[in-house]
């Protein structure tokens, strides 16, 4: 058990059962009325269903609290979804506020950061995902018109062939959400 004594009210980072941080992190803050910071990323990501919109932690595993440890520690733990405070040993190390400050300023007002579709541009190279070309690899030749379609150039029995699609049934090819989350 960490040595509580020596701690004052800061913010502290607790662990959480996996895929459940956003779970404990509201029963926290309305049961136990504390408060807590649960950063989150929304992005799409390619799937067998299409393009889907996904939502999961900055931190998977995590949930950050600011709160006196001495008075709250027992309630804290006995929430479902936390596993335990993060500690080094019997120490338990504060997380800095300007931390938790910076990272709120970058974050929207639910802590979720909208992580966008990179911008669609002549020579990129994209998937699209619906339609009868669905799970085709293009290359972008024309700029989004005013019915919202672009024109690609597809490989097409031998030939290169030039379509209009849609721009929301493609998907641009690109690192993961977590890599390209802070890249502004």
């Amino acid at each position: 058990m960490p040595d509580l004594s020596a701690t004052e009210p800061g913010w502290f980072c607790f662990k959480a059962l996996p895929k459940k941080e956003h779970v404990a992190a509201e029963l926290l803050r309305r049961e136990a009325g504390l408060e807590v910071f649960c950063p989150r990323l929304a992005y799409h990501k390619k799937t067998r269903r299409g393009k889907v919109r996904f939502v999961e932690p900055l931190f998977p595993g995590y949930v950050f609290l600011h709160v006196d440890l001495q008075t709250e520690y027992r309630r804290i733990r006995a929430t479902q979804g936390i596993r335990d405070v993060v500690a080094f040993g019997p120490r338990v190390p504060p997380v800095p506020g300007a931390f938790i400050s910076e990272l709120c300023a970058r974050l929207n007002e639910e802590n979720l950061r909208e992580v966008p579709d990179p911008a669609l541009a002549p020579g990129k190279e994209v998937v699209i995902t619906e339609g009868p070309f669905r799970d085709w690899k293009a290359v972008l030749t024309g700029e989004v018109d005013a019915r919202q379609r672009v024109a690609l150039l597809l490989d097409f029995l031998g030939r290169q062939l030039e379509v209009k699609v849609a721009a929301r049934d493609l998907l641009i090819p690109q690192k993961s959400p977590k890599e390209r989350v802070w890249e502004e």
